[in-house]
C-alpha cells in the first residue's frame, strides 16, 4: 500500500472515529445511518434506511437513535451539546486535512456561504411550521438555514451547520444569529468572506453581523438606493450625514468609478466589472461598503442580460485595535467570490434528491429535534463523502464503465462509496437481539397531539 494511499484511509478513519465520539448516545446506530446514506439508495423516509443492506439494526433502533439525540440537544443553537461537539470536529478534522486552493481569480479569499432552503409541509397539523420560500413560491413548511464552506470544485461545498428556523423568525434576522454563535465558538479570520444572496444584504442583517469581523459580499437588489460620503461641512445647521444620491437603476446619479476591470471569455465575449470604493446607505451611515457593476457581454458585443449585476462589500470590524480592516476585494475578485454561491443550491439540491435532506417527517413537540437530528446525519454523510474522495486514485485503479467523465463528483462519490467501504475493512455490525418490547400498558390511552395553525407573520 503506497503512503499517499495510507495517508488518505487513516483520514477517513480519523473523520468517522471524530463523529461516532461526538454522539453521546446510540453512536453506533448513527453512526450506521450515515454510512448507509452514503451508499444509498434514495430514502423517501428515514424508515427506508433500514431496507439498506449496510444497516444492521431495525426501524425501532432507528427512531429510538433519533429520539435520544434529540432529547440530548439543547434549547438554543448557543448552547454546548452534542451538536456543536459534531459539528466542531468536522471543522477541526477540516483543518489538518486543508482542501487545495480553488480558482486564481479568488486570490487569498477563503469563501464561506449562508444560505436557507424549505422543507414542504403543507398537511401537517401537529408541527409549528410557517410560510417558508421555496422554488414554488411561498408554502407551509420548516425552514432550514444552511452555513456551508468551499472546499472544491463543482458541486463540493460542504454544510458547516444546517439550522431548524423557527416559524417567527426568517433567513435575515436567524442567520445574524446563526452567524454570531458560529464566530462566538470558531471565530473568523480576516481572508474569510461570507457570500449571500440579496436577502441578506440589508442592514438588519448587515450590521450585527460585520460587528462580529465577519466580511460579508452579495448580491444586492437593482432597485435599491446609497449615498455617496459627505464631502465637507458647509458650516450651517446639522451636519449632514449622506451624500448625493446613489440609484442603481439611474445611470445617472452613477459618479466615476474607482476601479474598471475586463477580460475576455473562452465564448468570445468579455465582462466589464466597475467598483466604487465608498458608499453609504441610510441609518448606517458611518460603515463605507464598496459597490461593484457587473455587466457580461457576448461575442457580437451586446449585452448578455438586461440588468447589471449589483454587489455589495463590507467589510469586518476589526476586533482588536492592532488588528487592520481587509481590503476590499478587487472587482475581478469580486466576480469570482459571488459566482461561488451557486454552489451552496448544488448541495442543497444534492442533499433533498439523494440524500433524503427533506426526508424526516416527523410529527410531535419533538420533530424539532428529531428534525435537527436528522439533517445533521445528513450533512455528516456529504462531509464522509468528501473524506472518501482522497482515496480515489484515477491512475492506478479500475473504475466501472459508467464512470466515463472520471470527475470526482458528489454523485460519482456515492456510486463509488460502497467499493470503497470494502476497501477499508467495513463490515456490517453485528446487532445482538434484546427480545420484544413489552409495548404499551393495557389500558393505556395517550392524549391527541396538540394542534397548530399555520404561522403567518402579518397574522400575529
Amino acid at each position: 500500500m503506497s503512503n499517499k494511499k495510507s495517508t488518505s484511509t487513516q483520514s477517513v478513519q480519523d473523520f468517522r472515529a471524530a463523529v461516532a465520539d461526538s454522539f453521546v448516545s446510540s453512536g453506533a446506530v448513527l453512526l450506521n445511518i450515515i454510512d448507509a446514506l452514503a451508499v444509498g439508495p434514495r430514502p423517501c423516509s428515514p424508515v427506508e434506511v433500514t431496507a439498506s443492506a449496510l444497516f444492521g439494526y431495525d426501524h425501532n433502533s432507528l427512531y429510538q437513535a433519533l429520539r435520544r439525540g434529540a432529547d440530548a440537544l439543547g434549547e438554543e443553537i448557543t448552547d454546548d451539546d452534542w451538536l456543536r461537539t459534531l459539528r466542531t470536529e468536522r471543522l477541526a478534522w477540516l483543518a489538518q486535512h486543508p482542501p487545495p486552493p480553488l480558482r486564481d481569480e479568488l486570490g487569498t479569499w477563503k469563501i464561506r456561504i449562508l444560505d436557507a432552503t424549505n422543507h414542504h409541509r403543507p398537511q401537517v397539523e401537529t408541527v409549528r411550521v410557517g410560510y417558508v420560500h421555496g422554488a414554488d413560491g411561498m408554502k407551509p413548511g420548516i425552514g432550514l438555514s444552511v452555513l456551508a464552506e468551499r472546499v472544491g470544485e463543482g458541486s463540493w461545498t460542504l454544510p458547516l451547520e444546517i439550522a431548524w428556523m423557527p416559524p417567527e423568525q426568517g433567513p435575515t434576522s436567524f442567520g445574524a444569529e446563526q452567524i454570531k454563535a458560529f464566530v462566538a465558538v470558531h471565530g473568523w479570520a480576516t481572508d474569510e468572506v461570507l457570500d449571500v444572496d440579496s436577502q441578506y444584504t440589508v442592514r438588519p442583517f448587515l450590521k450585527p453581523v460585520v460587528a462580529e469581523g465577519v466580511n460579508v459580499l452579495g448580491r444586492a437588489r437593482n432597485n435599491r438606493c446609497f449615498y455617496l460620503p459627505i464631502k465637507q461641512y458647509r458650516g450651517s445647521g446639522r451636519p449632514a450625514q449622506l451624500g448625493a444620491k446613489f440609484k442603481l437603476n439611474d445611470p445617472k446619479t452613477h459618479p466615476r468609478a474607482d476601479r474598471v476591470e475586463s477580460w475576455k471569455l473562452a465564448t468570445g465575449g468579455r465582462v466589464e466589472v466597475r467598483s466604487w470604493l465608498d458608499v453609504r446607505q441610510k441609518g448606517w451611515a458611518s460603515q463605507p461598503l464598496t459597490l461593484y457593476q457587473v455587466i457580461e457581454y457576448r461575442a457580437d458585443g451586446q449585452r448578455r442580460y438586461r440588468r447589471p449585476l449589483w454587489l455589495l462589500f463590507v467589510a469586518g470590524q476589526p476586533r482588536t485595535a492592532e488588528t487592520r480592516p481587509p481590503q476590499a476585494p478587487t472587482p475581478r475578485q469580486a466576480e469570482a467570490i459571488y459566482d461561488e454561491r451557486f454552489s451552496v443550491e448544488h448541495f442543497i439540491r444534492f442533499g433533498k434528491q439523494e440524500l433524503g435532506l427533506v426526508s424526516g417527517q416527523f410529527n410531535g413537540l419533538a420533530a424539532e429535534g428529531r428534525e435537527q437530528t436528522w439533517v445533521e446525519l445528513v450533512a455528516t454523510v456529504f462531509w464522509l463523502l468528501w473524506a472518501l474522495r482522497a482515496i480515489v486514485d484515477e491512475q492506478k485503479a479500475t473504475w466501472p464503465a459508467w464512470w466515463r467523465s472520471r470527475k470526482l463528483t458528489p454523485g460519482a462519490m456515492r456510486r463509488l462509496a460502497a467499493g470503497l467501504f470494502i476497501g477499508l475493512g467495513w463490515s456490517k455490525p453485528e446487532v445482538k437481539p434484546r427480545g420484544k418490547s413489552p409495548g404499551r400498558a393495557k389500558g393505556a390511552r395517550p392524549e391527541p397531539r396538540q394542534r397548530f395553525k399555520v404561522y403567518r407573520v402579518g397574522a400575529q
